[in-house]
C-alpha cells in the first residue's frame, strides 16, 4: 500500500512537471478563463468572486508574501544588475533562453494558483459530501447487519473492488487539481457520489465477525 501511495504521488508530481514544461502560458490562461465562466454559470457571480478572492489570498499567503515566488524567479533568471556584473555575458540568453524559462515558471505558478482555486471549489462541496456519504454509509451498515442475521455471505470481490473504486475516485480528484484542461464544477459532486456508492458496497460486504 505504501509503495502504491508513493507511486501515485510520483505520478502526480510528474504531471505538474509535464504541465510546467510543455503547456503554454496562453493555454494556462485560457483554462482559467474557461473555468471562471463555468463557475459563474454554475455558482453565480458573487460565489465565483468569493472563490477567486479566497484562492488569491491563499496563493499570496503561501508564495508571494513569503517571497518564494520572487526567489524562484531570481534563482533562474538573472537581474539586470547581475548581467552588468557578468562582463561579456550581458546578452547571453536575454532574448531566447531566459524568456523561455520565465514562461515555464509563469505556467508553474499559474498551475499552483489553479490548483488552490480548484481545491477551494472542492471545499465548497463539503456540505454535499457529508449529506451524501452519511445515508450511503448508514444503508451499507444496515445491509451488513441484515446479512448477519441470515445465511447471506458478503462478497470479498465486491469489498475489494469497491475499495479500489474509492481510492481511484479520490486519486482522480487529486489529479484533477493540476489537470491541464478545464475541470467543470460538476466533477466534484459526481466524484463524491461515486465514492459514496462505493462506500455503501464496501460496508455492506465487510466480512462478518463472530
Amino acid at each position: 500500500m505504501q509503495c502504491n501511495l508513493l507511486l501515485s504521488l510520483l505520478v502526480w508530481l510528474l504531471e505538474i512537471i509535464l504541465v510546467a514544461g510543455f503547456v503554454s502560458d496562453e493555454w494556462a490562461r485560457d483554462i482559467q478563463a474557461v473555468e471562471d465562466k463555468s463557475l459563474i454559470a454554475y455558482f453565480g457571480v458573487e460565489k465565483e468572486a468569493e472563490i477567486r478572492q479566497t484562492s488569491q489570498h491563499w496563493f499570496d499567503q503561501l508564495f508571494v508574501n513569503t517571497g518564494i515566488r520572487e526567489s524562484v524567479y531570481r534563482y533562474f533568471i538573472p537581474t539586470e544588475h547581475e548581467r552588468q556584473l557578468s562582463r561579456g555575458f550581458e546578452e547571453v540568453g536575454r532574448h531566447d533562453l531566459f524568456p523561455f524559462i520565465q514562461s515555464r515558471l509563469d505556467v508553474l505558478w499559474d498551475t499552483l494558483y489553479q490548483m488552490i482555486k480548484r481545491f477551494i471549489m472542492a471545499w465548497v462541496w463539503l456540505p454535499f459530501l457529508a449529506v451524501t456519504l452519511l445515508p450511503f454509509a448508514i444503508d451499507g451498515l444496515i445491509r451488513r447487519k441484515v446479512s448477519q442475521t441470515n445465511f447471506d455471505y458478503p462478497s470479498p470481490m465486491a469489498h475489494r473492488y469497491s475499495l479500489y473504486v474509492m481510492l481511484g475516485a479520490v486519486y482522480l480528484l487529486l489529479m484533477g487539481l493540476t489537470l491541464p484542461f478545464p475541470v467543470p464544477p460538476q466533477a466534484i459532486p459526481v466524484g463524491v457520489f461515486i465514492v459514496a456508492l462505493a462506500l455503501n458496497v464496501l460496508l455492506a460486504n465487510t466480512q462478518k465477525r463472530v
